[in-house]
């Protein structure tokens, strides 16, 4: 049989003797029309040899014949092989071009893992060419060994009786939280942001490389120039505003809105009405005129700067609108480039409306784990640990 079909071939022109060269020393996979299942090298071997001067119909039918157990081939299977062989007289896939693949071996990632080491900050882009080691390479050495790109953290200082005032007010929550559950979709936080047209500091561009989080901070603050200043609120699921601030934020102008705007803007059907207002420690919040507006609608339950409730200060990782709402609005307004500032006021208004009580109620969660890890870490920073 073998030696019949080898005559056959000898009259369609095939080389012989580079046909048995490739029959016992050839170990690549002929990449085939029907994917089902790859073809090992001795059957297209044996397709080759049971080709004689038959149809591609008739060898693809006497193939599957012999094995029945495996997925069939199809006749454009038996054409393209027999096409390759006649061209090539090979059963071989030619070498392919583009860029010959980086050797990630120990060695290698011994070295890519120590620079890293010794500049972390640098990017694979600028690794790559101070290394001759494609991107593709070393970010697969870095994932190997679980190394990754860790943000750039902007955090406020805190001064020195700080961690005590942070420490006392998380315990504060604690207790309150294990009377009741529920306790902090009772609370109002509020707060205020300036949103530049212009955007702001972009943080993709700064990355730390390494096998553990470095904790790496920066206490730099967002500069533009035009810009809108906005309110919000968060109580429980619910997004308070936003409302837009003309100018500077003074004590008579924030009175004005929350008395004319804010307030009246959460009268309910039910009735119903937080228990608690929070604020930070800004200035206009800080005026008489505004700690007597809030003292009368709150009494005994105002949480701010020398409230009944001491509010610590530079604890923006405390409060969901500086750990989740400024954060989300700005990635969200700023994914497309605002024309001025009635366009940037229109992203925010829609930001605002497309947020769901479902995810309000997960930032309820994040605060109350947020309460127990500031007492865990004794009143320091945690934005950068969670």
């Amino acid at each position: 049989m073998y030696m019949q079909s080898i005559g056959v071939l000898g009259v369609l022109g095939f080389n012989v003797t580079l046909f048995f060269h490739e029959l016992f020393t050839s170990f690549s996979l002929f990449t085939a029309i029907d994917m089902s299942k790859r073809l090992t090298r001795e059957e297209w071997i044996e397709i080759v040899l049971i080709s004689g001067e038959r149809s591609n119909r008739v060898i693809a039918a006497d193939f599957n014949a012999r094995h029945p157990t495996r997925p069939p081939i199809s006749h454009a299977t038996v054409s393209k092989l027999l096409a390759k062989f006649r061209e090539t007289g090979s059963v071989l896939d030619l070498p392919k071009c583009g860029r010959k693949k980086t050797v990630t071996n120990e060695e290698t990632s011994v070295a890519v893992l120590a620079s890293f080491s010794k500049s972390p900050q640098h990017s694979t882009r600028r690794m790559s060419l101070e290394s001759g080691i494609s991107r593709t390479s070393l970010r697969r050495i870095l994932a190997t060994h679980k190394w990754h790109p860790y943000k750039l953290q902007l955090l406020q200082h805190l001064n020195e009786d700080d961690p005590d005032r942070r420490t006392e007010f998380a315990e504060w929550a604690k207790q309150k939280l294990e009377q009741d559950p529920q306790f902090m979709e009772k609370i109002w936080f509020s707060d205020e942001a300036n949103f530049y047209v212009s955007g702001e500091v972009n943080k993709q561009n700064h990355r730390y490389w390494s096998d553990t989080n470095p904790h790496w901070m920066d206490p730099s603050k967002t500069v533009g120039t035009t810009k809108v200043m906005v309110w919000c609120g968060i109580w429980g699921t619910t997004i308070v505003g936003p409302f837009f601030i003309n100018g500077n934020l003074k004590a008579t102008g924030y009175l004005k809105l929350l008395h004319d705007d804010v307030f009246p803007s959460l009268c309910t059907e039910a009735g119903t009405f937080p228990e608690f207002f929070q604020q930070d420690g800004a200035p206009p919040h800080y005026a008489c005129q505004v700690r007597a507006f809030l003292d009368e609608q709150f009494p005994g339950k105002r949480i701010g700067r020398r409230g009944p409730v001491e509010w610590p200060p530079r604890s923006p990782d405390l409060t969901p609108l500086d750990f989740y709402l400024w954060g989300h609005l700005k990635a969200i307004v700023y994914g497309v480039k605002t024309r001025d500032v009635q366009h940037l006021k229109l992203r925010i208004l829609d930001a605002c409306a497309d947020i769901s009580p479902a995810v309000l109620l997960s930032v309820c969660e994040e605060w109350e784990k947020r309460v127990a890890l500031t007492i865990q870490h004794n009143g320091q920073h945690i934005e950068h640990i969670l």
